[in-house]
């Protein structure tokens, strides 16, 4: 038995004989404690790849730190995914499919960095739920989900706070569409379009492949196509060593912990209770952005949030289906 199911087996046996107000609390907490780690990801990666922070006095290219999050995701996953399907035994079709994720991941990663060089990490993090609308699109266009009619004002509350209010404010304060902060959120999209195929491409693989198991081969594989890129570019791999604690932390708390918490809560609460306290994300990330890197928290930054919210649980039972 795996480490993560033999933790898994753990709680649950501890759990059985508790009243389901203990369980309930249990998994809130957990479901919480994963949402703040995946909340972090653009506070500590600004201040990684911009030196304009005053957090290190050299960036640390994206590509650089998607060849370390790699590895330190991969290890970390290797534990739990002991005992599991071996790849030796998987198809070429799935082979296939489970190393175009660790292409998608680097893609994902390195375009939200450097979209993070030119805009702010509260612009990123109210950004990056663009992806929960294209993971509906792809779920309708490919996976010939049907999208009802009483779900589209819902997406249209998503979309409005995640893409054009914060586009719009962009626009606003710069006084042009091609000003480096506009061009930075485009990467931000593009990103969460990245992570948008990543999660659905991965929700038809693990069908076939245990979710741990994906999480550390797509970990490992991303790392040779990051190479090849910076081989390419002809970028040095190159990080001051006073940085890699902030790299350990994202790619075990962020990148590990978050994901392993998520999956926890998901077996506690259920999926509906675990996305809705997940998609909190976005409000820590705001806060966190605010406290730790002094950006300013506007009133439509607070109505950006408000309007996601409120989209994410009008159609939290679709969601729930699409990250289960």
């Amino acid at each position: 038995m795996s480490l993560f199911a033999a933790y898994s087996s753990k709680i649950k046996n501890t759990l059985q004989p508790k009243s389901k107000k203990s369980t309930f609390w249990l998994g809130l907490i957990i479901a919480l404690l994963a949402a703040i780690f995946a909340s972090t990801i653009n506070v500590v990666g600004k201040a990684l790849v911009d030196p304009s922070y005053g957090y290190v006095e050299d960036a640390v290219h994206p590509l650089n730190l998607a060849i370390l999050l790699g590895l330190i995701s991969g290890l970390f996953f290797t534990p739990f995914a002991r005992g599991k399907k071996s790849p030796k035994k998987f198809g070429k079709k799935t082979l296939f499919f489970v190393l175009m994720l660790g292409v998608l991941d680097v893609s994902a990663i390195t375009t939200n960095f450097f979209g993070l060089n030119h805009t702010t990490a509260i612009n990123a993090t109210i950004l990056i739920n663009t992806e929960l609308l294209f993971t509906v699109i792809i779920a309708f266009t490919i996976f010939r989900e049907r999208i009802q009619k009483k779900e589209t004002f819902p997406l249209g509350l998503i979309a409005a706070g995640s893409l054009v209010l914060p586009i719009l404010i962009d626009i606003s304060n710069n006084g042009t569409f091609v000003s480096g902060f506009v061009f930075g959120d485009v990467l931000i999209i593009i990103a969460a379009l990245f992570f948008a195929l990543d999660i659905s491409l991965a929700r038809y693989v693990s069908n076939i492949v245990p979710a741990t198991r994906i999480s550390q081969i797509s970990a490992f594989a991303g790392v040779p196509f990051a190479m090849l890129l910076m081989l390419i570019f002809q970028i040095p791999f190159d990080f001051p060593l006073e940085q890699m604690p902030a790299i350990m932390y994202m790619g075990i708390f962020v990148s590990g912990l978050s994901y392993f918490f998520f999956v926890i809560a998901l077996r506690l609460i259920g999926a509906i209770r675990t996305v809705l306290i997940y998609s909190t994300t976005t409000v820590f990330g705001i806060v966190f952005s605010g406290l730790f890197l002094g950006e300013q928290i506007t009133e439509l930054n607070i109505f950006s949030v408000i309007v996601i919210l409120a989209g994410i649980y009008l159609l939290r039972k679709k969601f729930a289906k699409l990250e289960t």
